[in-house]
């Protein structure tokens, strides 16, 4: 059964070290869906800070899935004093 690698790239960019064995793809596909979705549970905040978060999932050291989720409303305009 392969080993998934399910990283967190959000600003603080946490490598999963240990992995999970899973019997194919399309499970790797479902559980990477499901932890974007607890990481924008639990850090809702940050999220509205940073504007992104991405799981990246490796497989034998390559990456097979990337999932995204971005913010692409307005950001408030910055004044700047001269």
């Amino acid at each position: 059964m392969p080993r998934y690698f399910f990283h967190l790239i959000d600003g603080s960019d946490i490598r999963d070290e240990v992995g999970e064995q899973l019997p194919d793809f399309a499970a790797a596909r479902r559980s990477a869906l499901l932890i974007l979705g607890e990481i924008l549970n639990a850090r809702s905040e940050r999220f509205w800070q940073d504007g992104s978060v991405r799981v990246v999932v490796d497989c034998e050291g390559r990456t097979v899935i990337e999932v995204e989720a971005r913010d692409m409303s307005p950001r408030p305009a910055r004044l700047s004093v001269v």
